[in-house]
């Protein structure tokens, strides 16, 4: 849904009230959302040694794979443009996901 959302054109998106910095914010919230529900899956039943290495994997894939494909992608999608403070947005977002979610992890809190 979320590579739905960010590749669809520019004017199939529907109009919402204009919110200072309103794209960057999505940005931030996709990514966290999607970082947060991946380690979540992958933390089912397989805390271990191994758990650094998942934290790290995630960080590299969604936090700058990702979130660099998505805008370079977007320069092919009709309305669409790449813009280099969408991917700082992304990258915070998986960033701030990984803390918190480590945050969680480490006071062994039932979210996670």
């Amino acid at each position: 849904m979320m590579l739905f959302a960010l590749l669809s054109p520019g004017d199939q998106i529907p109009k919402t009230p204009e919110i200072p910095f309103k794209d960057k914010i999505i940005h931030f919230g996709l990514f966290f959302v999607l970082t947060i529900l991946w380690l979540r899956v992958q933390n089912q039943n397989k805390r271990g040694k191994n758990f650094i290495y998942k934290f790290f994997t995630t960080y590299l894939v969604f936090g700058i794979l990702i979130a660099i494909l998505v805008e370079y992608l977007q320069l092919y999608v009709p309305n669409r443009s790449f813009d280099y403070h969408d991917i700082t947005a992304n990258i915070l977002g998986g960033t701030v996901g990984i803390i918190c979610f480590y945050i969680l992890y480490k006071r062994d809190s039932k979210l996670v």
